[in-house]
């Protein structure tokens, strides 16, 4: 009963209304990178890695690796039921001057109980969403590059008269890396469009984001990140904003914090965010583990979406570049 609830009033607990613009398909919407919940939801200029993938696939132009691949979960509003949970993969490839990655996302409402008129209960059924998508990177100068994603999502909900839906939309994307002073400071620049699609209620979105990185001569680095998103068509107070920082010592150990600030009247998503990784090196593979931990304090009721948010990465990257 408490999972068919959830399902029920899903978009409501995720809105949290009174006022927000109600989308569906939440898949679309929710990142699977603990590093980027780590900072407070950001990483459209800051993403590293096969991050790209899910923040700002033009980033990944400009990949390290031959190889990339990672694996993210996270339960979902584990503050509302415990059977929610959140499920990413994705795999990127340098192609030198261009990269291609595919990634799968699927969200799982929790099992359903499907009862006839007398109550008695005819099965137990998954329901969910999920998307495949494929992605394309390409530099268009020694600092710059454009990136886009298609993808199909489509919903998996049990019963006679269930409308399941699918369709395909797609994300355009840009990176530009300033370098400032020095080599071991740099400003970068994202600006990305997601979910563009037929479906008029898809939570199609803008953003743009800003970030500084600085490099110290022991291999010590500092990332600083602000990026402001909306959907478009919402009004101006429907604007989030996303500020984080993430201190790395000797390339291995990685502090990180974090808030994401959003409208009282546009959902009231407001969270600090705390977060901490490891990276391991063999020869010129690395592999790595992040963790994120949310903190809500902007709640409308007794529970916060947020409440208890928890989650974890999962990664590996194989033949260096350089």
């Amino acid at each position: 009963m408490k999972a068919i609830l959830i399902f029920l009033f899903f978009p409501v607990l995720v809105l949290a209304q009174p006022m927000p613009l109600p989308t569906s398909f939440h898949v679309l919407s929710i990142p699977g990178s603990a590093r980027g919940w780590a900072m407070g939801n950001s990483g459209i200029a800051s993403s590293i890695a096969n991050q790209s993938l899910v923040y700002n696939v033009a980033k990944a132009a400009f990949t390290q690796h031959r190889h990339q691949g990672s694996l993210h979960t996270m339960p979902w509003l584990p503050g509302v039921t415990s059977d929610a949970k959140l499920i990413h993969a994705g795999y990127l490839s340098s192609l030198g001057s261009a990269a291609m990655g595919l990634s799968v996302h699927y969200l799982h409402f929790g099992t359903l109980a499907i009862r006839d008129a007398g109550g008695a209960t005819l099965g137990l059924y998954k329901a969910g969403e999920y998307s495949i998508a494929g992605s394309y990177g390409l530099q268009i100068g020694s600092q710059a590059s454009l990136g886009t994603t298609l993808r199909y999502f489509a919903q998996v909900v049990p019963g006679v008269n269930a409308n399941n839906r699918s369709s395909v939309c797609g994300d355009i994307s840009y990176y530009q890396s300033i370098p400032l002073s020095d080599a071991l400071h740099t400003l970068s620049i994202g600006a990305v469009v997601n979910n563009l699609g037929a479906d008029i209620d898809l939570p199609t979105a803008a953003g743009v984001g800003l970030s500084y990185q600085s490099h110290s001569s022991d291999n010590n680095a500092l990332a600083v990140t602000v990026e402001a998103s909306k959907l478009l068509k919402e009004d101006w107070r429907g604007t989030r904003i996303s500020c984080g920082a993430e201190y790395g010592v000797a390339e291995s150990f990685f502090m990180r914090g974090g808030v994401h600030l959003e409208h009282v009247t546009k959902g009231n998503r407001k969270f600090f965010s705390l977060g901490a990784g490891y990276k391991g090196f063999v020869s010129d593979q690395n592999y790595g583990i992040d963790f994120f931990y949310l903190i809500p304090f902007g709640k409308q009721g007794a529970v916060s979406p947020f409440q208890n948010s928890f989650g974890f990465t999962l990664s590996l990257n194989i033949g260096h570049l350089e």
